[in-house]
């Protein structure tokens, strides 16, 4: 089936293929059965609101407490920007636990991770598991997984949600998300390259043949529902997630939105709508949802 919109064609299909790690960093483990972290002997403790951080003996106390800073700066980020800010997670003993390893060679040894990875998280345990100046992790890799924590911890570990909304809350809480995934996204679209959400809600991950394309449509997706809906309907659609109501059903209930191409035309019409500098002057950090 072709969508067409103001000249634009919606392309249904994305084809199977093993997914590629778009982000070079992060395996999301929600769906993988790991081992119970424990804490290596001699390493560091140090607590914060809503983290316990555990790191080797050699780094630093002073990296610690800045990055343990920045943690809790994205994580008031994020739960108010996904307007979750009152719902109070990770407190006192249920707070979130990083490891932080001295290198990436220690980090790959001490995990198993493949040698490329940079980070992973176990979603349903809350722990991050990274190592010291990896270069991402601040701006990409840390915001990234907070929100699949923050966003599984209040629809459920186990709730079914289609992967381009998963990935879309985590991908567009990454610092300068808006110009990474929204001008790309953009172009997409004047290009008639647009892929239809219907067959975007199929994809699995091993089911994807473009992960980049996937990625930054996620993102844009769920950004268009942010600052075109606001945060209070993002809520309203998380809250009938959570107690039980199908995805589209619930999207329906918020939204209004009959069916995925309902959706599809005014998510073209949002983007058309963006100009360059729009998107690249606007701090994502900041945007007012």
């Amino acid at each position: 089936m072709q969508l067409k919109k103001r000249g634009l064609i919606v392309k249904r299909g994305i084809g199977c293929f093993v997914i590629a790690l778009f982000l070079s960093v992060v395996f999301l483990e929600a769906a993988f059965s790991l081992p119970e972290s424990s804490v290596p002997v001699g390493w560091k403790e140090h607590k914060d609101a809503h983290f316990i951080i555990y790191s080797a003996p050699e780094i630093p106390d002073k990296y610690i407490r800045d990055f343990s800073r920045k943690c809790e700066k994205y994580y008031r980020q994020i739960t108010d920007r996904l307007g979750f800010s009152r719902f109070n997670f990770w407190l006192w003993e249920d707070r979130a636990t990083i490891f932080v390893y001295t290198t990436r060679e220690a980090y790959v040894e001490g995990t198993g991770r493949k040698s490329w990875s940079g980070a992973y998280v176990q979603v349903r345990k809350k722990i991050i598991n990274t190592f010291y100046f990896e270069q991402n992790f601040f701006d990409v890799i840390l915001p990234h997984e907070l929100a699949h924590i923050i966003l599984r911890e209040f629809v459920g570990v186990d709730t079914r949600l289609p992967l381009w909304f998963d990935e879309g809350v985590a991908c567009s809480n990454e610092k300068n998300s808006l110009p990474r995934y929204l001008l790309p996204a953009k172009s997409l679209v004047e290009k008639n390259e647009y892929i239809a959400l219907r067959d975007l809600s199929e994809v699995n991950g091993r089911t994807i043949k473009d992960a980049k394309t996937f990625y930054l449509l996620s993102a844009s997706l769920v950004i268009f529902l942010l600052e075109e809906h606001g945060k209070t309907r993002f809520v309203s659609l998380c809250k009938e997630i959570r107690d039980g109501r199908e995805f589209w059903d619930a999207i329906f209930r918020v939204y209004g939105f009959e069916t995925p191409e309902d959706m599809d035309i005014e998510f073209i019409e949002y983007i058309i709508g963006k100009n360059y500098q729009n998107i690249v002057t606007a701090d994502n950090m900041s945007v007012n949802w």
